[in-house]
């Protein structure tokens, strides 16, 4: 009996996604453009960040990039940041559409080949992305691209958080 419960306890807690209210854990990933080059989450403690997790094979990831970039534009001059995270098997595949999409390299852009953020946000889908307060805790959750609608919510509590 107590074998079974142990296992229905450590299924539950492994298949259990984060959400919100919950403070992600850090992680270090390689910056997409140079892979010698790491970034951690900490370093974005302090600042309301949107850590997005996507591929270029992901149509609604595709159609949501232009916006983010605009987003990270308009914002610049304040303490928030857009943390992108491709799961893309070969990094040059990721580079080629951002390269069309952020020239400028306005978004953070790091290479989890390993797929180590989505296994650890359990996201349910591509691309998903989650708003995080200056503690690191999630604020909102997106899954899916974020439409005009969704956008405007994001927008809003990014004002929210940053005292706009």
């Amino acid at each position: 009996m107590k074998k079974i419960l142990l296992l229905i306890l450590i299924t539950l807690t492994l298949s259990a996604e984060v959400k919100v209210g919950d403070t992600v854990n850090n992680f270090t990933l390689p910056y997409l453009y140079d892979t010698s080059k790491v970034v951690s989450l900490k370093t974005n403690a302090g600042k309301v960040t949107l850590v997005n997790l996507w591929a270029s094979w992901c149509s609604g990831c595709k159609e949501e990039m232009p916006h983010f970039v605009s987003l990270q534009k308009k914002y610049k001059k304040s303490e928030f940041r857009i943390i992108l995270s491709s799961v893309d098997k070969k990094k040059s595949k990721s580079i080629k559409f951002l390269n069309k999409v952020d020239k400028d390299k306005t978004l953070l852009a790091l290479y989890d080949k390993e797929k180590i953020l989505p296994k650890e946000y359990r996201a349910m889908g591509m691309p998903s992305s989650y708003l995080l307060d200056e503690n690191l805790k999630i604020i909102k959750i997106f899954t899916g691209s974020l439409d005009d609608d969704a956008m405007g919510e994001l927008e809003s509590t990014i004002n929210k958080l940053l005292g706009k």
